[in-house]
């Protein structure tokens, strides 16, 4: 089973948070970014891809909008917050039109960071999913924000899923490494427009949907 697979309890905890999202999000914005890499396992369209690079940015200061102590879930509302990922060195794929991070703290003995991304219509997701088994790496369900940023030496488990409509892939990272926001000085926020309802509560039912089809997978 995959270890940063949400529980039934888990997806409808989000569900019943997520339609309230836009009392959520700040009017201000301090970025975070990553940057990763690692190697495709298994693809169905066989479309020959060896290898990812991508990044990850997220607003440091977006609110939980889980009230579970052991889940957190952070939702952001297009660029320049998302996902981008890049197959053998193509052209990136770039998906902001939602755009979650998730963080579980000694969920089932486990600490869990995630981010999730999709596209407009939903026909493409791309999810990023790293466990800690020990359960000693996180002190909350809050956003993680060390100085230096996360490495993937701190998790004991990674894997990355990209679907779209060719089909399912997956890989591991091989390496994950803070670009932005990690040095431990918090830069000031930088002014952004307050988000509308509409757009939240998408994006809220795109994540609790995606959790949910994890769970029946598991």
């Amino acid at each position: 089973m995959n270890p940063f697979q949400y529980t039934r309890r888990t997806a409808a905890i989000a569900a019943l948070a997520l339609g309230s999202l836009a009392a959520a999000l700040p009017a201000s914005a301090v970025p975070v970014s990553y940057l990763f890499s690692g190697s495709v396992d298994s693809d169905d369209a066989e479309r020959g891809w060896s290898a990812f690079s991508g990044s990850f940015q997220f607003d440091s200061e977006v609110l939980d909008a889980i009230a579970d102590p052991s889940t957190g879930a952070y939702a952001h509302a297009g660029s320049p917050w998302g996902m981008s990922i890049s197959f053998d060195g193509a052209a990136p794929i770039v998906l902001n039109d939602s755009f979650h991070m998730l963080v579980s703290n000694d969920l089932q003995g486990s600490d869990e960071l995630g981010a999730l991304a999709g596209n407009a219509d939903g026909t493409a997701t791309l999810s990023l999913s790293l466990t800690d088994f020990s359960g000693a790496l996180f002190a909350s369900d809050a956003l993680p924000l060390p100085p230096g940023g996360l490495t993937l030496a701190d998790f004991g488990w990674s894997t990355l899923q990209y679907e779209s409509a060719a089909g399912f892939l997956q890989g591991r990272l091989d390496s994950l490494a803070c670009n932005q926001g990690c040095n431990g000085v918090v830069p000031p926020p930088s002014p952004v427009p307050e988000p509308g309802t509409a757009p939240l509560v998408l994006a809220g039912l795109g994540v609790c949907g995606f959790l949910l089809r994890r769970s029946r997978a598991g």
